[in-house]
């Protein structure tokens, strides 16, 4: 088991298409993800570390990952930033709400996403 960082509490309603069974609405990080996201996006967690949950919470889209009860959220800090996190629906998971990575992206790839992808929720 990976021990963790407490992030805050989730907005389960903004989720419930994507997991409409998600028994927590605790969101965590663990250390092994963000030594993930400090290898492969360097600086990126430490820029945006203390907004992670205004960025949960306050999204500018939503979009349904390809991964089961997982979400893509994208919000516009200096960058689009965008975080995957996995949603625990099962009640004898070890794991709470889980952010797994995080990058940014440009107004392009955002337009692609938007195109492509399911758009769970806009915030327009």
């Amino acid at each position: 088991m990976y021990e963790y960082i407490i992030i805050g509490n989730l907005d389960k309603d903004k989720f419930k298409e994507i997991a409409g069974n998600i028994i927590s609405d605790e969101i965590v990080i663990t250390y092994k993800q963000i030594g993930h996201i400090n290898q492969r996006r360097k600086g990126i967690y430490d820029k945006y570390k203390n907004d992670l949950l205004y960025i949960i919470n306050n999204p500018d889209y939503i979009f349904k990952d390809k991964h089961k009860d997982t979400a893509l959220i994208t919000k516009r800090m200096e960058r689009h930033v965008q975080i995957v996190l996995k949603l625990v629906t099962d009640k004898d998971s070890e794991y709470k709400n889980s952010i797994i990575t995080m990058w940014e992206i440009n107004d392009k790839r955002l337009k692609e996403y938007i195109r492509n992808e399911k758009v769970i929720y806009n915030k327009e």
